[in-house]
C-alpha cells in the first residue's frame, strides 16, 4: 500500500523562476527513480507539497525536506496510508498559486483539521480532494486558455 505525506513550508527566501526550474528538474529526476509521486503548490515562498509513494521512501524525503536548508517552518498536515495514487501522472505536478488561493486553501485545511466531527480519515482524504481539486482546475485552465 503506497503512503501519502502533504507538508507546508516556507522558503527561506523566494524562489525565482530559474530556481524552480532547476528544483523542478531535480525533483522529477529524483522522484522518477523512486516511484514518487505528487504535486508542488507555490506561492510567494510559500509552499504546499503533496508526496505519494513507498512509506519508507515518502518519509525519508519529508525527513531531507524538514532539514533541507531552503525551507523553514515545515508543518506536516497529514501522513497516512492511501490505496489509489492522486497524482500518478506527476513525477511532480507543479502550479503557481496566488496569495488569495494560498489563504483559501490554508484556511480550509486549518477548519478540516480543528472539526471534531469529522474522523481523520476523512478529514485527511478531504485535505488531498482540495489539492487534487485545485491542481487539476488550475492545470485546465492554463492549457485551455493559453
Amino acid at each position: 500500500m503506497d503512503h501519502c505525506i502533504v507538508y507546508l513550508s516556507s522558503a527561506v527566501e523566494p524562489l525565482e523562476k530559474a530556481d524552480l526550474s532547476i528544483l523542478l528538474l531535480q525533483s522529477r529526476r529524483d522522484n522518477i527513480a523512486a516511484n514518487i509521486t505528487g504535486v508542488l503548490l507555490y506561492a510567494h515562498g510559500s509552499i504546499i507539497q503533496a508526496l505519494e509513494g513507498n512509506k519508507a521512501v515518502v518519509e525519508g524525503l519529508y525527513k531531507r525536506i524538514e532539514k533541507d536548508y531552503r525551507h523553514k517552518n515545515v508543518t506536516l498536515v497529514l501522513s497516512r496510508p492511501i490505496t489509489q495514487r492522486l497524482f500518478s501522472s506527476w513525477a511532480m505536478g507543479y502550479e503557481t498559486m496566488t496569495t488569495h488561493q494560498l489563504d483559501e486553501i490554508t484556511t480550509l485545511m486549518s477548519l478540516v483539521k480543528q472539526k471534531k466531527s469529522i474522523s481523520e480519515a476523512t478529514s485527511d482524504h478531504i485535505v488531498l480532494k482540495l489539492i487534487r481539486n485545485f491542481f487539476k482546475d488550475t492545470s485546465y485552465l492554463m492549457f485551455h486558455n493559453s
